[in-house]
C-alpha cells in the first residue's frame, strides 16, 4: 500500500500558504481517499485545514493552540525551512495508546465528542506488556519513501512512475 500526503496551498504554487493537507491510499491500481470526519457533521471533510481543526476543537471543548500557533500558514512556513521526516513503531506505556484508537480520556464517558477515538477496547490487551510479550517479533518496514511535486510520486495512467522526485 503506498500512502500519499499532499501538502496544498492557497494559490496551488509551491509559494503559497499551505491550506490544506489531504491524504489518499493507493495499492493495486487503486485509490482509496481518506475517510470522512463524521464527527464534525455532514460534509466535514476528509483533510486538514485550519476550519476542520477549529471546528474539531469547538466540537470537542479543547483549546485551539493550533489556531493559537499560527495554524497551516505558520506550519507552512515552517515545513519551508525544512524538517527531518521521522517514522518509527512504538508503544505507549502511559496511557497504552488509548488516545489514539479507543476511548480517552479515561475518567470521561465514552459519548462526549472527543472521547471514542475508535474500536479498541482497552484493556489489558491493548497494554504493552501484554503486546511485547505475545508478539514479541512485531516489526515494521518503511520503504520507498519519496519527495516530491504533487503526482510526481505517484503513477500515472499508463502505469509508468513519473519523473522530478527524490527518494528519501
Amino acid at each position: 500500500m503506498t500512502v500519499v500526503t499532499h501538502f496544498l496551498t492557497h494559490d496551488g504554487t509551491d509559494a503559497g500558504d499551505l491550506s490544506e493537507v489531504k491524504r489518499f491510499y493507493m495499492q493495486d491500481g487503486k485509490v482509496t481517499e481518506n475517510s470522512e470526519a463524521t464527527v464534525l457533521g455532514p460534509s466535514a471533510g476528509n483533510s486538514i485545514t485550519d476550519e476542520f481543526c477549529s471546528k474539531k476543537k469547538a466540537k470537542f471543548g479543547d483549546l485551539n493552540a493550533f489556531a493559537a500557533k499560527g495554524a497551516l500558514k505558520k506550519m507552512g512556513e515552517a515545513l519551508d525551512r525544512g524538517m527531518v521526516l521521522v517514522l518509527s513503531l512504538w508503544d505507549d506505556t502511559d496511557v497504552s495508546m488509548l488516545w489514539l484508537d479507543s476511548a480517552y480520556l479515561t475518567n470521561e464517558l465514552a459519548d462526549r465528542p472527543g472521547v471514542e477515538r475508535g474500536p479498541c477496547p482497552g484493556g489489558a490487551a491493548s497494554e504493552p506488556k501484554y503486546l511485547r510479550s505475545t508478539f514479541p517479533e512485531s516489526h515494521v518496514t518503511f520503504s520507498h519513501i519519496k519527495v516530491g511535486t504533487i503526482g510526481s510520486t505517484t503513477q500515472d495512467g499508463s502505469g509508468r512512475r513519473m519523473d522530478g522526485f527524490e527518494y528519501v
